[in-house]
């Protein structure tokens, strides 16, 4: 079976246009990222009807091949319906959670027209998204001076994807092909790693404890991809030593030692005196209640609009404190989602995170250094969001449910485009 590409050159660049946009300035511009999801998503349908007859054959095929993975992707749709019909407390607008993720369905698709010269474009912008945000970081937070800066999403989730973005890029670095010449090449390698010391730099302008648990994830994943050839043992020495070199940079700043001493007051506190209120011990008044109100509502929970409610009922019991019961969500997504959808809500979030990160794993070490690199690209995107998601909650702010499907797709298609050169259009 050959392939072809017919997607129109104009529609083409202007996905990828669309796609740089978001990229560099999505997360750090007020709204942007949503009118960037709107267009992919208007540019996508675009061209699976703009060639007619064949592209829409060429569409249907690709759910022959990847229908588990639109289902997986589409599985919080269905979930939120679910909890509509049985529950009830939600309005039309709470599909816009689950529309976040379903667009994929349309995005991977049309991700997979893109060239071999817009994927090494793309590493380039991730570099230069990674350095926006953490030129955005540093003045909001005056240099690490303060943490309480307001912006349109957390700081403590803008730094992750600061840190996620600069990862991409520096994993990105085996995308530079021989096209070219050496010494561009080595620009790029600097320009990269650059941006991936400014996203570990982002974190720690921040000071966030939660964000250095995605820190292992990116060094494993870096190590496996620039020592393909080494045995197991030197990979897993060089990251230990790499690991113990950011620790040391981060353990020797008084604000680093200071963040560390604070939870240990907190642990103590909560040991000697009781004391809940403190930042570590109101989390685990939210982990205790939220496994609660799970054991009382396990199948569909308690509904998008819910959460508050049973909180406050919970510390009404005097199971939890009046102060804790007030805040938005678990600070755990897997416990929050099991609060508001259940167990149908935990199987969707798990097929959100692993059936994405099967299909990454599963064609790693084929000997194409290019598409091993978008293997662990994508990997570090869904394991990160995982480890993040321990310690706090990401699918809640919209930024952040848009930058994983939108990157999902990208890499899911970059894994697609280095496997088999060429388009998606069959015939």
């Amino acid at each position: 079976m050959t392939k072809q590409s017919s997607m129109p050159a104009f529609v083409k660049q202007l996905l990828f246009v669309v796609i740089v946009v978001f990229v560099t300035l999505g997360l750090s511009v007020d709204r942007l990222a949503g009118v960037c999801f709107y267009l992919l998503v208007l540019l996508s349908l675009v061209a699976i009807f703009i060639r007619g007859r064949e592209s829409i054959v060429a569409y249907v095929h690709s759910w022959r091949r990847f229908w588990i993975f639109y289902l997986a992707m589409s599985a919080f749709t269905l979930c939120i319906l679910l909890n509509q019909i049985v529950v009830g407390n939600g309005t039309l607008k709470d599909l816009n959670i689950g529309f976040r993720f379903m667009a994929f369905i349309t995005m991977f698709w049309a991700f997979q027209q893109l060239e071999r010269r817009h994927f090494r474009l793309l590493g380039f912008m991730f570099g230069v998204g990674a350095l926006v945000a953490t030129a955005k970081t540093y003045f909001m937070t005056s240099g690490g001076a303060v943490r309480s800066y307001s912006n349109f999403m957390p700081i403590i989730a803008y730094t992750e994807l600061a840190m996620m973005l600069g990862a991409l890029a520096v994993l990105s670095i085996k995308w530079d092909d021989e096209i070219l010449s050496s010494r561009l090449r080595l620009l790029s390698m600097i320009f990269k790693l650059t941006a991936g010391g400014g996203g570990l730099y982002s974190v720690y302008l921040y000071q966030s404890r939660g964000a250095w648990l995605a820190i292992p994830i990116f060094v494993v994943t870096g190590c496996l991809t620039f020592m393909s050839r080494s045995g197991l043992l030197r990979k897993m020495a060089v990251a230990l030593a790499i690991l113990l070199v950011i620790g040391g940079i981060y353990g020797s700043t008084s604000a680093v030692r200071e963040r560390f001493m604070q939870a240990g007051i907190d642990i103590n506190g909560i040991r000697q005196n009781g004391n809940m209120d403190s930042s570590l011990g109101t989390r685990y008044q939210l982990w205790k209640a939220s496994l609660t109100i799970f054991k009382e509502h396990p199948l569909v929970g308690v509904g998008v609009n819910g959460y508050s409610k049973a909180l406050e009922d919970v510390a009404d019991r005097g199971l939890i404190t009046a102060e804790s019961a007030k805040l938005p969500h678990s600070h755990n997504e897997f416990l929050f989602i099991a609060v508001l959808f259940g167990s149908v809500g935990i199987v969707s979030l798990l097929a959100l995170y692993f059936v994405p990160l099967w299909y990454f794993l599963r064609g790693f070490g084929l000997n194409n250094p290019k598409a091993d690199a978008a293997v662990l690209m994508g990997a570090s995107l869904c394991l990160s969001y995982i480890a993040d998601g321990l310690v706090d909650v990401m699918f809640v702010w919209r930024e952040c449910a848009l930058f994983y499907t939108i990157m999902a797709a990208l890499l899911m298609a970059a894994v697609k485009h280095f496997r088999e050169p060429g388009a998606a259009y069959h015939r």
